[in-house]
């Protein structure tokens, strides 16, 4: 039996086909299951039981792609998919033109897609089975279970996200000598790919600070990116109380090591807010335009702190993308701090 399922999102995206490879393989444990994704995505599925192989092709970030790097990566997803025996099952669950080419090009016996909303024309052909789920205010993980669940005849329930971290105990120490002397942890990821996704410095620093007078030790996370590290520098600097940062030094799978260690996530719509329900960390998440319903923590304890969009509902934005929503910057340390609460009560 072989699978090949075509993801090609970002990593938080990737992060939330979890659940869907623990159902394939419940229902075919000897399977060969293969995951396309884009290049730089795989990251996440690594050490992931259910998968067999993980095929990356084109990075999501254009300042990360060129011609000679998807002409190779590309000929060697083709060698890997058309070359050899057929699939007996393809999904397409990304929606686009360049992952119906390679479930066509998988020569699958059953090429299966959600028609939601409606293919036409020589698209539609290249399918011969289909799911209709109206998606539109469901959560991504129902997305891409029932299209794969509703074809293979599995009635079952998606369970939480996975990912297990490779990563040493003593390579993150090394980074983060002063981890060490740390237990009681909460960490804050206030960065986003997306600026206008992100919270205010000023009101995280203050949000630290009461944290820390709860007797938690706050770190707060961020890429390697300086955007991203030079963001967390001048959040440290407005705070009262002394915090840490992992200043973008961790890896994904050490930052996933970090978060199984913390007893409180705080953060906006990333992947690492994913990352920290998959470690089942009680999880305080910020949303403003993000569409909640679709984005929330999946099958985490978890608090939801709203910025009122009225942009949501229509997803067409005006506001300046440089700088974080009005929406977002609705929201108050005092109602971030009593979700915190909350979740800490019931810790």
């Amino acid at each position: 039996m072989k699978v090949l399922l075509v993801k090609l999102g970002h990593l938080g995206d990737t992060v939330l086909l979890t659940p869907t490879l623990r159902l394939l393989r419940g229902r075919f444990p000897s399977a060969q299951i293969d995951v396309m994704v884009r290049s730089g995505c795989e990251v996440v599925l690594r050490g992931n039981p259910d998968v067999t192989r993980i095929i990356p092709v084109g990075s999501p970030e254009k300042e990360n792609r060129s011609f000679l790097r998807e002409l190779r990566e590309s000929g060697a997803a083709f060698r890997r998919i058309a070359i050899g025996s057929r699939y007996d099952y393809a999904f397409d669950l990304s929606g686009s033109d360049r992952a119906i080419f390679w479930v066509a090009a998988s020569r699958a016996a059953v090429r299966s897609f959600n028609d939601f909303p409606a293919l036409s024309g020589w698209r539609r052909k290249i399918f011969t089975n289909s799911t209709g789920l109206d998606w539109t205010r469901e959560h991504q993980v129902l997305r891409d279970f029932h299209t794969v669940a509703g074809i293979v005849n599995q009635h079952a329930l998606p369970g939480p996200l996975r990912f297990e971290p490779q990563a040493e105990e003593e390579v993150v120490h090394e980074k983060l000598p002063w981890l060490r002397q740390l237990d009681a942890l909460a960490v804050i990821h206030p960065t986003s790919r997306w600026a206008f996704k992100q919270w205010l410095p000023e009101r995280w620093a203050a949000v630290a600070d009461n944290l820390a007078a709860r007797g938690l030790q706050v770190v707060f996370s961020c890429g390697p990116a300086a955007r991203e590290t030079e963001l967390v520098r001048s959040t440290l600097a407005m705070a009262q109380a002394r915090h840490h940062s992992t200043d973008g030094r961790l890896s994904l799978h050490e930052l996933g090591w970090l978060l199984g260690r913390a007893q409180l996530f705080l953060g906006v719509d990333t992947v690492t807010m994913h990352l920290a329900a998959a470690m089942q960390v009680p999880t305080v998440a910020l949303f403003g335009p993000s569409s909640e319903w679709s984005w929330h923590p999946w099958q985490c304890r978890h608090e939801l702190v709203m910025g009122d969009c009225s942009c949501k509902a229509g997803r067409v934005f005006v506001c300046d993308k440089s700088k974080p929503y009005p929406c977002m910057a609705r929201i108050t340390v005092e109602a971030v701090g009593d979700a915190a609460s909350r979740l800490l009560s019931r810790t």
